[in-house]
Parts: C-alpha cells; structure tokens; sequence
C-alpha cells in the first residue's frame, strides 16, 4: 500500500478522551463528594495557574499539587489523587479511535495526537490506557516547553512529527483558539464537532 500524503493530529482531550471540562459527565463530576474540593476554585487556583507551568513542563505535577494541597492538610494523599483524577479522566472513544485504525489501514497514514498534557499524564494515557498503541507518537506540550495555542507548539511539533510539507498534516481539535493559531503556518486545520463529522472528512482523505 502506497502512504498516505496526509499525517493526522489529534487533539486528546475533547477529541479522544471524553471526561474533559464541558463535557457531559467531566472527570470531576463527584469531586465535591468524594475528596471535598470545589472544582472552580482547584480550577481558579491550580489549573489556573501552577498546573499551567506543568503543562509547559517547567514544574512536576506533584510539587505543583503538593503547594495547592498543602494548606488543605492532603498532601499525604498525593498519590491517591492523581490516581482518582487520572482514571476518571479516562473515557476514551473507542469507536472514533476504530475510525482512525480503519483510515490508517485504507491509507497507510501517519497519526499522531497534538495535545496539552504534562508528563504523568501522558504516560498513564500510553501506558495504562492504551493509547500507545493507537498513535505513531504523542506529542504534547510538556515534552515540548510550550502550549497550543502558541504557534511555537505547532511548528516543534511538525518538527517532531517528522513534517516537511505543513500541508499535509491534517489537524483536528475540539478548542477554536488552536485551530486559528494552526492554520496560518500551513496546517489543515478542523474544528472537531463530533465523531460522525470526523469519520466523513477522513473519508475523502487519502
């Protein structure tokens, strides 16, 4: 089978995995119940602010949440936390990932997500999850010193990829800041709006 001309990028959180913020049930629907925290203010006063040093990889996830748990008295329960917000965190579409295992097969294309993570997370969605076996990498902000939608993120990210010609990497994601930031550097850039919408622009891809 000849290759594909096209490299596809995907997003993760709100493309692949499914519990983000705005979505029907996000990770911390019972974050309240369950550990006592509001997720407005975790939102206002970590992922806000330090866990965004994280996203760049300048700053470890648990010394960022050892600050924010500190004056709270659960810095013993680290662990326990990153676990419950990972695997909640967690719920992947499976069917969109079937449609991009069967446009990869029809093609011979490359996929890789392109996507704001830090690193625990990210080996935690490769490893544990799965998700390794689905791209032919996962290239995320941390591992390159900068977030979508900063323009620097798109062009170390083609860089990783491998890309010569910006035109072919066909980039998907669900947040419209990092759709106009990818399009003037050359990428074919779709706002997600559903799995049905993406299974029919992969099928007029070769």
């Amino acid at each position: 089978m000849a290759s594909s001309g096209t490299v596809l990028a995907l997003d993760l959180d709100g493309v692949v995995s499914l519990a983000h913020p705005g979505s029907a049930r996000p990770w911390y629907a019972t974050l309240k119940q369950d550990w006592g925290l509001d997720h407005e203010e975790m939102a206002r006063d970590f992922f806000r602010r330090d866990f965004l040093e994280v996203l760049r990889g300048r700053l470890d996830l648990y010394v960022a949440l050892h600050g924010y748990f500190e004056p709270k008295g659960l810095t013993d329960r680290l662990e326990e936390f990153v676990t419950y917000w990972f695997e909640r965190d967690s719920v992947i579409d499976h069917e969109l990932l079937a449609d991009v295992a069967a446009w990869r097969q029809r093609t011979g294309g490359r996929v890789f997500a392109a996507t704001n993570q830090e690193h625990h997370r990210i080996a935690w969605l490769r490893d544990k999850v799965g998700l390794a076996a689905h791209f032919d990498e996962i290239v995320y902000s941390a591992a390159l010193g900068v977030c979508k939608p900063d323009r620097v993120f798109f062009t170390n990210a083609q860089a990783r990829m491998g890309v010569q010609n910006s035109r072919s990497i066909l980039f998907v994601d669900d947040t419209p800041a990092n759709i106009d930031a990818a399009r003037p550097l050359g990428w074919r850039a779709v706002l997600y709006r559903g799995r049905e919408s993406l299974a029919r622009v992969l099928a007029q891809v070769e």
